[in-house]
């Protein structure tokens, strides 16, 4: 992850007070501690560009940077992955329709389904369509800065991120989508401009208000509540509760597993629990180098937290 320009890397911070303790050195690669360089006494060196850190191998963080690739290692070891079909953004961008396969797909799935960059990180561009119409308009629109896209059916549920370092299960969240609740006075699009949390013109909005029968302007009701993206992202205004003293055996185990399965030693798994009876728990997605930086400032029990993941983070990868 790269932290927004002009403001200084929580994790750098985090970093410069532990290098302070331990005697190393610590050489920022720019202003903002964006990226950087640490030095034992000894004279080794570590290398970090925003939350990439040595603890996972290069091809094994670049696998699980591609959803499409992760999910079918994921599945091969009998995991379960939502369906999902690639899509590759030149057939997009030079047909009027969209590709056969494409169409089956959807026609087997149903709508709603998601459209994603397969290769993307913080619920950027992901967009939610319930239409045929709407789904040729999202792949248009995201074919023009992607080069490949993921289509996955809806999958409805509880949705959990649970970091994993050496097979140990250090947090656990619940996430939950960006929403808003009507007070009966001010619209959405007032509302949302009153709140640092969201970005007020981000093309999403319009489109996941239109599919809920909304509008900017409508005013809801008191105390109605409003989703305002297809996404539980901390980066988009979602919100998370942390739950890992709860957190369920066989949930730890399973993120475990999925982490083992791409070698990582360092991940964060986003699990659904789907509302569907008797459903199994499905592996999202595997990230390879999650930030936590939103995570913190959703208060200080969570930056106690993000504290302490970054400490054993810290530990795991210097260790000479």
């Amino acid at each position: 992850m790269t932290e927004t320009a002009g403001r200084r890397a929580l994790v750098f911070d985090l970093l410069e007070a532990y290098c302070a303790r331990k005697g190393y050195r610590l050489t920022a690669g720019d202003g903002h501690g964006h990226a950087g360089m640490v030095e034992s006494p000894s004279g080794k060196r570590w290398f970090f560009k925003g939350t990439r850190f040595d603890l996972n191998t290069l091809g094994a963080a670049e696998i699980a940077t591609d959803k499409a690739y992760a999910a079918s290692f994921l599945k091969a070891a009998d995991l379960t992955v939502p369906d999902g079909l690639l899509v590759f953004a030149h057939d997009i961008r030079t047909s009027r329709t969209a590709p056969q396969d494409l169409l089956d797909f959807a026609g087997n799935q149903g709508f709603p389904l998601y459209v994603k960059p397969n290769c993307g990180r913080e619920g950027r561009d992901v967009v939610r369509v319930d239409t045929s119409h709407t789904l040729q308009t999202a792949l248009q629109t995201l074919a023009k800065s992607n080069d490949q896209l993921l289509v996955q059916p809806e999958i409805r549920g509880q949705e959990l991120r649970i970091i994993v370092l050496d097979d140990d299960v250090l947090c656990a969240i619940e996430r939950h989508p960006p929403q808003i609740t009507g007070d009966g006075h001010r619209s959405i699009a007032e509302i949302i401009g009153a709140d640092p949390r969201f970005d007020a013109a981000d093309p999403r909005l319009v489109l996941e208000l239109q599919q809920q029968g909304l509008m900017p302007e409508t005013v809801p009701a008191p105390g109605q509540t409003v989703t305002l993206l297809p996404v539980v992202n901390l980066s988009a205004g979602g919100t998370a509760r942390i739950v890992t003293g709860s957190l369920a055996p066989d949930l730890a185990a399973l993120a475990r597993e999925a982490a083992q399965t791409l070698s990582l030693r360092y991940a964060a798994v986003d699990l659904i629990l789907p509302t569907a009876a008797n459903a199994e728990p499905v592996v999202l997605e595997v990230n390879a180098a999650p930030g936590l930086g939103n995570l913190a400032r959703q208060g200080s029990e969570e930056t106690a937290v993000v504290k302490h993941i970054y400490e054993r983070v810290f530990e795991a990868t210097f260790a000479e």
